[in-house]
């Protein structure tokens, strides 16, 4: 059996952590961090997810950290789920044909290891991620496997592939949230209100009981029939194996005995727990004063946590090669081999006793790797004090040691006199300054750079570096730069594979593979783009549109989960002198912002931020907040004179989430203002005016949301700024007229336009739109502009184009492409490209 250790992403704009995944021939493992973009990054290098079992995180647990673990099991469980129904679907087949059946093959789930607050994060994403077909277990380390004896050798977990040692580091010194001032806890009318108040941060990181079984019972139970309630029992009538919680609504914790079956005398008899459903249960259904949901429940308040993992890692050893002319020689019998490789002993000629050192032979010691993770330097001298690195049976057959390191930390001293004190070991360094920013996603950016050559004024070349700041290490040096796709094999044999490593995307051989029919009609365009008179047209129907020079740019255009081609929803709205506006925020949003813009603009697109609207709380709409929310803080907090607020416009739920999620670290919420959900938890608001947004108006005359048909609270939003300009968003849905009639005459309309027009049955089944419904709520808002979007990842290329040319001269209509920079004023330009664009598209089929 063959075990490999590959590094699946290194630090970059589309992957900010790294990630080592480790294939064995039965399952599989991730180690190190399962950062945004981790899953459109396997799918780009095709490593498969499948077979995933068990993922270690390292590091502190955050969002950095596990941004895209939510996305990575959401799209394992589908991954299940699809292989269930196709079995299911292939029976029924075979069964006609008098074949035998296909046997199901069940999932064991995935274990997400880790250190402190694991529980809680995963458990804060309860409003959005719920009934999962797969099952997962968190396993939270909170004591050092270590404290008791300092030399203790037996792995910490071990199946029957792996062994693992957790090394959990502390830091030199805890760190207090920074203080705000007290302007920043002042609202625009300078009256404090609850949400502008920083929350108290506790004291002591929270017990991981209560939000573990949210995530075990609830979100991922593996079934997708588990129930988000917990039901009312009397204490007096629990029994051991009942998962219940005591306490009130605003805290409640794990209930874990005395019970009336022990003999005990109950106290308390007539205290009502609340517990988890069992199957079969059914009371309080749809009756709330007798069931408490579990989005409704706060998760126990937790603190800032101090431990960074990291981890030891060996194969199991293996058996000698068996030696069967030997065996035979002793006069084993050939349905005795089985038996001698399993390690028993045999009868041989004779009579004598065939014992396996006799046939095998050298057992094999299980090799090694160490994935260290030091993000700060307050880690440093606790991580390289830990006894492991001083136990010879721990460190005996270690091969590479994966530095996962913050910016900085590979030059200092104490790092690298470990490295020379460990010369036999390769040490590879992962870092921000160690690694190329290469393209991760060669493929869009080639489709990108030939749309380029069609259209350069709406189609940049996506912002990238390969060079590396850190000085290339001498030949004879232990150390190595990290790159994603490098292999090592560490089971049967030690080979290092340096070919298998992502190659520099060829962009200008890209460029030049365009050829000249194509090129001739992008230079007809370009002329008819020109004309005079076409330009006359063009001021004249559009002398009372507001804000022509506002630029809209898809950062997103796929939907359910991303592709190589295409990342999931975000559409960023740019407007001159008011504010930068963003409609959705897809997981590895963040990511596509600093592929379009280089390092200034970016500051510029974060700082000048306003507003970010959740259309729906399904995972590819909104996964990506959390980070976009961070970057925009930590930019405003450049500026020490700001007290900037940022306005989110979504459901009560969601601002949960994110609160919980601010606990544990410090993401500035207490800057976020909800005027869809205002403090404390009142109903939601369909319509907001420039009267309940205040003085803090974030350049908006109002916010409109307009219940639509797709999932439970979706909606569909109207921003209309303070000039004048109305942009309508549909989110995910089927065609709606009422949202058509709340925003009609929208300057500019962007619609979902999942898929084409010959899948009508698919839309109505999934609750989206095809491309002729969506032009139809165009017509029926009579929207001025109208942008297509979210399309199936079935149309990877230029499949989701075809249709669209004739719809554009009578509603000025563009399909949406990632990474596409278009200005309000410039449709009609962009339009005269697009049969040059689709001509482009379809060659790429």
């Amino acid at each position: 059996m063959t075990t490999t250790v590959e590094i699946a992403t290194v630090p970059s704009t589309d992957t900010p952590g790294t990630c080592i995944y480790v294939h064995h021939d039965k399952r599989s493992y991730l180690f190190g961090q399962v950062a945004e973009g981790t899953q459109r990054a396997f799918g780009s290098r095709k490593i498969s997810m499948a077979g995933t079992e068990h993922i270690f995180l390292s590091g502190t647990v955050g969002w950095e950290q596990m941004g895209g673990l939510v996305g990575y099991l959401l799209s394992v469980g589908g991954a299940v789920d699809a292989a269930k129904e196709y079995t299911v679907s292939e029976n029924v087949k075979r069964k006609q044909r008098g074949q035998k059946l296909l046997k199901s093959a069940p999932h064991g789930g995935i274990g997400v290891h880790g250190a402190d607050n694991l529980s809680h994060i995963l458990a804060a994403c309860r409003p959005v991620i719920f009934r999962q077909p797969i099952s997962v277990r968190a396993h939270e380390l909170r004591q050092d496997p270590r404290s008791m004896s300092s030399h203790k050798s037996e792995p910490d977990w071990q199946d029957d592939s792996i062994q693992v040692w957790e090394v959990p580091v502390k830091r030199a010194s805890s760190t207090s949230p920074p203080k705000r001032r007290h302007e920043e806890m002042m609202n625009g009318n300078g009256n404090h209100s609850h949400a502008d108040l920083p929350q108290k941060q506790t004291s002591t990181i929270s017990d991981p009981e209560v939000a573990g079984m949210i995530v075990e019972r609830i979100m991922f139970s593996g079934s997708l029939n588990s129930r988000s309630v917990l039901l009312p029992r009397m204490i007096r009538d629990l029994k051991p194996t009942d998962a219940a919680f005591v306490g009130d609504r605003n805290m409640l914790r794990a209930y874990k005995g005395p019970f009336t079956c022990d003999g005990v005398e109950m106290k308390i008899p007539d205290e009502t727990a609340w517990v988890f459903p069992e199957p079969g249960d059914n009371a309080g259904d749809g009756n709330h004063e007798e069931t408490l949901a579990i989005n409704h429940m706060p998760l126990p308040r937790t603190a800032y946590g101090e431990t960074s993992m990291s981890y030891i890692v060996k194969c199991r050893g293996r058996r000698g090669k068996f030696n069967a002319v030997a065996a035979k020689e002793f006069g084993v019998k050939t349905r005795d081999f089985k038996l001698l490789t399993a390690g028993q002993s045999v009868e041989g000629k004779g009579g004598m006793v065939v014992t396996p050192d006799m046939v095998l032979g050298e057992p094999q010691p299980g090799r090694g790797i160490i994935i260290a993770d030091i993000a700060t330097p307050d880690f440093i001298e606790s991580f390289v004090a830990r006894p492991e690195w001083e136990t010879k049976a721990i460190m005996e057959h270690i091969h590479v040691m994966y530095w996962i390191l913050g910016t900085g930390l590979a030059s200092n001293a104490r790092v690298q006199q470990f490295t020379e004190k460990h010369p036999q070991i390769k040490h590879v360094f992962c870092a921000q300054d160690t690694c190329p920013d290469m393209i991760t996603h060669p493929g869009a950016a080639e489709i990108q750079t030939k749309l380029r050559r069609i259209d350069p004024e709406r189609f940049p070349l996506p912002k990238f570096d390969n060079k590396v700041a850190y000085p290339a290490p001498p030949a004879d040096s232990p150390i190595e730069l990290g790159r994603a796709g490098k292999k090592l094999q560490l089971m049967p044999r030690l080979v290092f594979d340096d070919q298998a490593m992502a190659p520099f995307p060829d962009l200008l051989g890209a460029a030049q593979s365009v050829d000249e029919e194509l090129i001739s009609l992008a230079e007809r365009a370009k002329a008819e783009a020109a004309n005079p008179e076409f330009l006359a047209r063009v001021e004249e129907t559009e002398k009372d549109i507001p804000n022509r020079d506002a630029e809209i740019i898809p950062l997103g255009t796929g939907s359910s989960v991303p592709s190589k081609h295409r990342n999931v929803s975000g559409t960023l709205i740019r407007v001159p002198g008011i504010g930068n506006y963003l409609l959705d925020c897809g997981e590895g949003t963040l990511g596509q912002i600093r592929r379009v813009f280089d390092a200034e603009e970016t500051a510029d697109v974060l700082r000048n931020l306003k507003c970010i609207v959740i259309s729906h709380v399904h995972a590819d709409h909104h996964m990506g907040t959390v980070s976009l929310i961070k970057a925009w803080y930590e930019q405003c907090r450049l500026d020490s004179n700001t007290t900037a607020t940022l306005a989110i416009s979504c459901i009560g739920r969601y601002r949960d989430m994110l609160e919980e999620l601010s606990q544990v670290q410090d993401m500035g919420f207490h800057r976020l203002r909800f005027p869809s959900c205002p403090y404390p938890k009142d109903k939601d608001r369909d319509i907001t005016t420039s009267q309940d947004l205040g003085e803090e108006n974030f350049g908006l005359a109002g916010i409109k949301r307009i219940p639509v048909i797709h999932c439970w609270r979706s909606y569909g939003t109207e921003l209309e700024l303070t000039s004048g300009l109305r942009i309508a968003y549909s989110g995910d849905c089927r065609p709606s007229s009422a949202f058509a009639s709340a925003c009609k005459g929208a300057h500019l309309l962007i619609h979902e336009c999942t898929f084409g027009d010959d899948k009508q049955d698919h839309a109505k089944a999934k609750r989206h739109s095809t491309m002729a419904e969506a032009l139809g709520v165009a017509r029926e808002m009579e929207a001025r502009r109208t942008l297509l979007t979210h399309f199936s990842q079935r149309y990877s290329k230029g499949d989701s184009l075809r249709g669209a040319t004739g719809q554009r001269a009578e509603h000025s209509v563009l399909l949406a492409f990632d990474l596409m920079r278009v200005r309000l004023g410039d449709f009609q330009k962009a339009a005269c490209y697009v049969p040059a664009v689709q001509r482009l598209m379809e060659s790429l089929d």
